[in-house]
């Protein structure tokens, strides 16, 4: 994790409201009941009341794993996501705030990815984004297809990128040349809540190296035209570079200058290695080797609690290797990153999700027939591996379909130590011989390590039963469950050292 500021000023972190017991009582509560009116727009078909595993003591950071279920309507404009991620505040986030402790709220990798589709420019993607490709469309061509829409929208300050940088081009047109969105939609709404509302907000997108500018060409080549009146400013993209890029922001600023929505950053991470399909869309990963590797894995030390928080955006998650005897982990972080964070002191993973399949899919390997059961490999690991000293992750994932791509699965906050009845993600209750690889045969069955674990859509059953209903859920079933994802979410205090006399498998 590239750390962006060694502290913040005092260890005085939140206005909080409620104790502890006010928000446990509150976790029961529907979260229709805690939202007002001005959120049924964006209310989601299917949500869960908040799951919690509260713990008394003032060290303890309150962290909340935020399910969020993506859907086009939340990115129609600038307002509607910051509505949207205000309503999951006010459902499971303000009603159940520590007092005179760090909140840190942990949403989801790439939830900032559709705001690509904000505004006039982005109407022919969220169409795309909402109903999918044409039905002879195969082989992602759907959000493959938004894409390009979105590079034909953009069309006046792509060219002026084209200008500046030179030979850019491919699918990394799109998200350089709606720099200026995203940043102002995604980046702009979640600097400004951790700070309104006291809180760490933690959330990725894909963006590329920006400034802040007021110079007249800039405005006019990059402002978004349904601005009315023009802004002042414009985020302009300083290299071709896109990076998928978790942040941190704080409750105050912490730089006094640089772009307003950086200011109260306090960390941040580029994702090292990349997935296939983010190398195919263009994307850059973060550095592998050298002072600038570890400077990106370098873990943050939360004031006011003795966590230190390491990023591990989905794929460096799965990522451990077995280097040499003598060989530093830190050498290659594209290859031994969960050592590297380990070796650099980080306690607390946030784990931030966006997976691109099927919950009852195979896994991106290729070879595992099973994703809940391969996925123990990250969430899990973490916690159960003897050779790393991290004591918790926590894995926020986001679900829901975008254009012909599914998300899903189920967030979970897990940790070291603990000795209780146990539990699992469905589908894991058992090993299957001939369709799980026999590495994953130790995470099958209950496991206790899960301190919180979210639902799925319907209950555990058998394999073929859980693979009827992923194709339900998936793009273009027909099928009245068709985009009915879980909307939830995970609140957990974490104190450091573990307590491992605490109740596992909250919400299980």
């Amino acid at each position: 994790m590239r750390v962006l500021s060694a502290a913040l000023a005092g260890a005085a972190v939140l206005a909080a409201s409620g104790a502890a017991a006010a928000a446990a009582a509150a976790v029961a509560r529907s979260p229709a009941a805690v939202v007002g009116s001005g959120c049924a727009a964006l209310a989601v078909p299917r949500s869960h009341p908040a799951i919690a595993s509260l713990d008394p003591r003032p060290s303890a950071p309150r962290i909340f794993a935020m399910q969020y279920e993506q859907d086009a309507g939340n990115v129609v404009s600038y307002a509607s996501f910051r509505r949207k991620i205000e309503c999951m505040l006010r459902a499971y986030v303000i009603p159940h705030l520590a007092r005179g402790r760090p909140n840190v709220v942990v949403f989801n990798e790439d939830i900032g990815l559709a705001t690509l589709g904000i505004g006039s420019r982005g109407a022919v993607a969220r169409g795309v984004f909402a109903h999918g490709g044409a039905p002879s469309c195969t082989g992602r061509c759907g959000s493959l297809g938004a894409l390009s829409a979105l590079t034909s929208a953009y069309a006046r300050p792509l060219h002026a990128y084209q200008r500046r940088f030179g030979g850019l081009s491919g699918l990394r047109e799109g998200f350089v040349a709606a720099t200026d969105t995203v940043v102002r939609g995604f980046m702009g709404t979640f600097a400004s809540i951790a700070k309104r509302y006291g809180l760490y907000m933690i959330a990725s997108a894909d963006v590329p190296p920006f400034e802040q500018s007021s110079h007249a060409a800039d405005v006019a080549a990059f402002a978004d035209p349904d601005l009315h009146p023009r802004p002042a400013s414009v985020y302009v993209a300083t290299a071709p570079n896109v990076y998928n890029q978790v942040f941190m922001w704080g409750p105050h600023d912490v730089r006094g200058r640089g772009p307003d929505v950086l200011r109260n950053v306090v960390a941040s991470n580029r994702k090292v290695p990349l997935t296939s399909l983010e190398v195919a869309l263009g994307l850059s990963p973060g550095p592998a080797r050298g002072p600038a590797a570890v400077a990106n894995l370098r873990p943050y030390a939360l004031p006011g609690t003795r966590a230190r928080i390491g990023f591990a955006t989905s794929l460096p998650a799965f990522t451990w290797g077995s280097p040499a005897p003598g060989v530093n982990p830190c050498s290659d972080t594209a290859l031994y990153y969960m050592r590297c964070l380990s070796r650099l002191g980080a306690n607390l993973v946030i784990q931030d999700e966006a997976n691109p399949g099927r919950w009852t899919g195979p896994d991106g390997n290729g070879i595992e027939q099973w994703q809940p059961l391969s996925w123990m490999g990250s969430t899990y690991r973490t916690v159960s591996d003897p050779s790393v000293g991290f004591d918790y992750n926590v894995t926020a994932m986001m679900v829901g379909n975008l254009a012909d791509l599914t998300f899903d699965g189920q967030s979970a906050i897990t940790q070291r130590g603990l000795s209780g009845r146990g539990c699992h993600y469905i589908g894991n209750g058992a090993f299957v011989p001939g369709e799980d690889q026999p590495v994953f045969r130790r995470y099958a069955g209950r496991q206790p390590e899960f301190l919180a674990l979210a639902p799925w859509v319907v209950g555990d059953r058998s394999r073929a039963a859980l693979r009827h209903v992923g194709a339900e859920l998936a793009p273009g079933s027909g099928s009245p469950l068709e985009d009915h994802y879980l909307e939830t979410a995970l609140i957990a205090d974490l104190p450091i050292p573990v307590d491992h006399s605490r109740a596992d498998c909250a919400g299980a």
